[in-house]
């Protein structure tokens, strides 16, 4: 049986079975309160220890979690507590969660990015308390859990094939780790039960329980074909594989990966991750770190999208577009202006949801306006099109730069295809997609208009070779799909040979 995806926050295709990870306080058979306590800490203090040894790269944090874990002040709060008849569990229960409302009341971003390590180390104790058997997994499984915390990912990456969760963000620690080291990961409403056979495909959106043998094989020798490259780019000569970012930590694959650099930075999940507009500073120490980060390759950051299902606290919006610049004018400018010192000359600025020329003409020159307000260099300016009245209209943007073609809009737009059926209804419109994103390449060659496809149809095997073939040559995917791009380029060479 087939079902949709709830929200997508690492890339990927796995098959395996379920393993459920339900702690249960109940399962706790303890005899010596405090001494189980003890002996709790000093196997969480051990296994963090391993980790680090582990995951150098990662020592920092772990580091910082083996301090809060050793912090004596918690160690004497738990005692008391037990010296005064609680229960090992319920005294560690109260002492955390006592931390974690002191961070919940602060309004500062760095303390409350403590409360899931709090809570991360707290489930660490007492999973080493007792005889509980939390951690008794099978090898080579696909995780399902309420909300993954990151030492469970970290100690148990090289046996976990996907993440399955109730809730989680994107920002999170697990899912920045997951988008790592491209271990699929979603958040799920589905029930699923222990041993459960699935694949999970989160480019089509899909999760299939139990699976028949014609799936497994052919989603099997999807893998495979995918797992023959190495996670680096191939030669692509005249092509460009470019990436899809939401934030700089996504950066290091994107170098170590071997992109020839940024089609898509997601600016508005920087907003997302406040509970205020971020100050000009903010988001220049943002925006420069990516762009010395990535070498003097080119980085087009998207202009924050929101409206529709993406909203800001601080902001009035409704539906995505100009709009949303017009009325918030200030954090718009400030995001300009940081921008703009930011462009070192690969700098790009590309503005989401333009229906008409009259409206990018009008936000490019506001661009300009605002990067000579100070003198900084004007970076080059460009579009998404990603809906219908855009792409009936091309032949009026001469003006652009740039265009990045976004799929997931544009075919919603134009077939009235909700953005998880796109794959299942694909044969119904690709022909007639082709034959309209044709003009657009002719009219970006005849006006010398750089032109990329970032939408998820990018990161698909049999649509990318299709762009290929009407002259689209730049395409824009997640990190993780390096191994993709190096099969879509291999598949579509083969076939020119033929």
């Amino acid at each position: 049986m087939k079902y949709q995806i709830k929200t997508i926050l690492s890339d990927g295709i796995a098959i395996g079975n379920i393993k459920m990870k339900n702690f249960n306080k109940s399962n706790l058979i303890v005899e010596n309160e405090e001494e189980s306590f003890l002996n709790a800490l000093t196997k969480s203090l051990a296994q963090i220890d391993k980790m680090i040894v582990d995951n150098q790269e990662l020592s920092d944090y772990l580091i910082a979690l083996k301090l809060m874990i050793s912090d004596q002040t918690l160690k004497k709060d738990i005692l008391d507590l037990i010296y005064k008849g609680s229960k090992a569990y319920e005294a560690i229960d109260i002492a955390i969660d006592k931390h974690i409302n002191e961070l919940n009341s602060s309004t500062s971003i760095y303390l409350k990015e403590r409360v899931a390590d709090l809570n991360d180390i707290k489930e660490r104790i007492l999973n080493n308390l007792g005889e509980n058997k939390i951690n008794d997994f099978d090898k080579s499984y696909i995780i399902c859990v309420s909300e993954l915390n990151p030492t469970d990912l970290i100690f148990y990456k090289k046996d976990i094939l996907a993440i399955v969760a109730k809730k989680g963000g994107y920002t999170s620690h697990s899912a920045i780790l997951a988008r790592s080291w491209g271990i699929p990961y979603i958040i799920s409403d589905i029930d699923f039960n222990d041993g459960e056979n699935i694949i999970i495909d989160t480019f089509k959106n899909l999760i299939i329980k139990e699976p028949n043998q014609k799936q497994i094989y052919d989603y099997k020798l999807e893998i495979a074909k995918k797992n023959s490259f190495k996670n680096i780019a191939i030669d692509h000569d005249g092509y460009e594989f470019l990436a899809n970012v939401s934030s700089n930590i996504d950066l290091k694959n994107v170098i170590n990966y071997g992109f020839d650099g940024i089609g898509l930075y997601r600016t508005e999940l920087i907003f997302m991750n406040s509970d205020k507009p971020l100050s000009f500073n903010e988001q220049y120490k943002i925006y420069s770190e990516a762009v010395n980060k990535l070498r003097e390759k080119p980085i087009t950051f998207r202009t924050f999208d929101v409206g529709d299902d993406k909203k800001l606290k601080y902001l009035n919006t409704d539906k995505k577009g100009i709009d949303n610049y017009i009325n918030n004018k200030e954090l718009f400018i400030t995001q300009i202006k940081a921008l703009c010192k930011a462009n070192d000359g690969n700098l790009k600025i590309m503005f989401p949801m333009i229906k008409r020329a009259s409206e990018f003409n009008f936000l490019k020159e506001w661009v300009i306006s605002i990067a000579k307000e100070d003198n900084y260099l004007i970076p080059k300016i460009g579009m998404m099109l990603e809906t219908k009245e855009a792409l009936d209209y091309i032949l009026e943007f001469k003006d652009v730069d740039f265009i990045s073609i976004g799929t997931n809009d544009l075919t919603k737009e134009i077939y009235h295809i909700n953005r998880e059926d796109a794959l299942d209804l694909y044969d119904n419109y690709i022909k007639d997609l082709l034959t309209k994103l044709k003009n657009i390449v002719d009219f970006c060659k005849e006006n010398n208009i750089y032109l990329s496809v970032c939408g998820e149809l990018a990161a698909i095997p049999k649509a990318a070779i299709k762009f290929y073939e009407i002259g689209i040559k730049n395409l824009s995917v997640s990190p993780a799909m390096i191994k993709t791009l190096n099969l879509i380029y291999t598949d579509y060479k083969n076939e020119e040979k033929n």
